[in-house]
């Protein structure tokens, strides 16, 4: 019970910043898209989620608190963070805060411009795999993140391989005005983890959420079939998703496993619709 009630407040918490936000975003609502666009707005939601989570996994993953070691944190053996990316760590007692930031004008490895802070709080215990994470006023490619995460890291699942579940609440300021985003989601690593590079990294993602606009506009999603991002490509580039927008379900599929920047929608009717993935904002 506890734990509703903090999520609750936390909801709310996030909906009420919003809601007294002033956006400089467009003023196009949710509500006017159709569902090709409404469906866009939730993909760049997604994208720029994804990314910060990988940079809570190979920044976490790397550590071992009695030294530095795994893919290079020290180093940065990995070759995920660019050199305009800052990390420290402090330790207190029982309890380490890793906080990442980024100089003026950072891109990130895809080339993205990112800015702003990510905060993770964990034990410093070897088998501490929960932490927390807060997002603040994070921008990729304009789309602003505020909100928070809580994670949990399995060192080997079911397939043997290393896993972070996750519950978010976060907002994320789009071109359709704040978008508010809760669910759940779970991402291993299939391939790749017993080398160095992120590149060779292949990464599954399942889960669940909900999306909800400033004009009340509410959209839920499920993975259908597991989303796959390649490390080595800056965008999703498999998997499917279902979306339920306003009793209405459509299907977004992100392909065959080919690197671009395309997926595609297929409406309630039958309609098939190309989109662009992982567009800046407009007027970012």
């Amino acid at each position: 019970m506890k734990k509703i009630n903090f999520f609750t407040a936390l909801v709310f918490s996030l909906m009420t910043l919003w809601s007294c936000q002033k956006s400089d975003s467009s003023e196009i609502q949710m509500s006017q898209l159709n569902v090709s666009e409404s469906v866009a707005v939730v993909a760049s939601v997604d994208e720029v989620e994804e990314l910060m989570d990988q940079h809570i996994y190979y920044t976490d993953s790397f550590f071992d608190f009695s030294g530095l070691t795994g893919k290079g944190y020290a180093s940065n053996g990995s070759g995920f963070f660019t050199p305009c990316t800052t990390i420290e760590l402090v330790t207190i007692e029982n309890s380490a805060t890793v906080t990442i930031g980024f100089k003026e004008g950072c891109t990130d490895a895809y080339g993205n411009e990112v800015s702003g802070t990510i905060t993770l709080v964990r034990s410093i215990a070897n088998d501490g795999y929960n932490f927390n994470v807060t997002f603040t006023e994070v921008s990729i490619n304009g789309y602003v993140i505020n909100g928070t995460k809580t994670y949990t890291r399995i060192a080997a699942n079911s397939n043997g391989n290393p896993e972070i579940t996750s519950t978010v609440a976060m907002t994320v300021l789009t071109d359709a005005g704040i978008i508010t985003k809760t669910g759940n989601k779970a991402i291993e690593v299939s391939a790749g983890n017993d080398t160095e590079t992120y590149l060779d990294d292949e990464i599954p993602i399942r889960g669940a959420s909900t999306y909800t606009a400033v004009d009340g506009t509410v959209i839920s999603a499920e993975i259908t079939r597991p989303l796959v991002k390649l490390a080595s490509c800056r965008f999703i580039s498999e998997g499917v998703k279902q979306l339920n927008i306003n009793g209405a379900v459509s299907v977004l599929d992100y392909g065959d496993g080919t690197c671009d920047n395309k997926a595609i929608v297929t409406d309630s009717e039958g309609v098939i619709t190309e989109i662009e993935l992982r567009k800046g904002r407009r007027d970012k």
